[in-house]
């Protein structure tokens, strides 16, 4: 008798880790299309911070990206800043308006991660934080503040981190007491101008 309940049970906790596998199955597949649409709208979003257009690519450069990390060029040429991703940007007729960049670089706190946006022109379109910065409060962390960031904002390639204030065509003034997180930030943006130039622009 009680063999017999065991089996019993075992086939009804069998029957229903069955259905409820067929049931996950089911809502997943019907849902599916839907999450992934929300998150491409959501990167999306994030993309057009830097750099307004129809639709981003996130395919057409993946192994420019590949051959640029792999020759490591861009990270000996901006204090080893790396990219790990290269979006094409599009108009709605599909013509490319410009390109959007992640990329990281070494702060006073851990890694600085900023997306760059660079037009067809090299000029840079904007730049934004995806992540909380690493960096010391009421320092480093200024480097989110407008003063900082839109300063990048029409400069173009090969931009370097001057101090105390008064920055030229192709400098960045640094935040005071934050020089660090400052040549990150700067790094990073130079790393994808170059990319534009040397990789994806070839």
């Amino acid at each position: 008798m009680k063999k017999d309940s065991f089996i019993k049970d075992a086939l009804v906790l069998t029957a229903i880790t069955l259905i409820s596998g067929l049931l996950l199955g089911a809502v997943y597949g019907a849902t599916k299309d839907t999450i992934a649409e929300a998150i491409r709208q959501k990167t999306n979003a994030a993309y057009k911070v830097v750099l307004d257009a129809h639709d981003y690519d996130a395919d057409s450069l993946k192994e420019k990206l590949e051959q640029a990390t792999t020759e490591g060029k861009l990270a000996a040429n901006n204090g080893n800043a790396s990219l790990s991703e290269a979006i094409l940007a599009k108009d709605e007729s599909g013509n490319i308006v410009g390109y959007v960049l992640k990329g990281q670089a070494a702060g006073y706190g851990g890694a600085v991660v900023v997306v760059v946006g660079v037009s067809s022109d090299l000029k840079v379109t904007g730049i934004s934080f995806p992540e909380t910065l690493p960096e010391t409060a009421g320092l480093g962390q200024k480097a989110t503040l407008p003063e900082f960031y839109e300063q990048f904002k029409g400069k173009g390639t090969k931009l370097s981190v001057k101090k105390g204030g008064g920055a030229g065509e192709n400098e960045i003034d640094a935040i005071s007491g934050a020089t660090i997180t400052s040549t990150a930030v700067t790094n990073v943006v130079n790393a994808a101008t170059e990319f534009v130039e040397e990789y994806a622009e070839k």
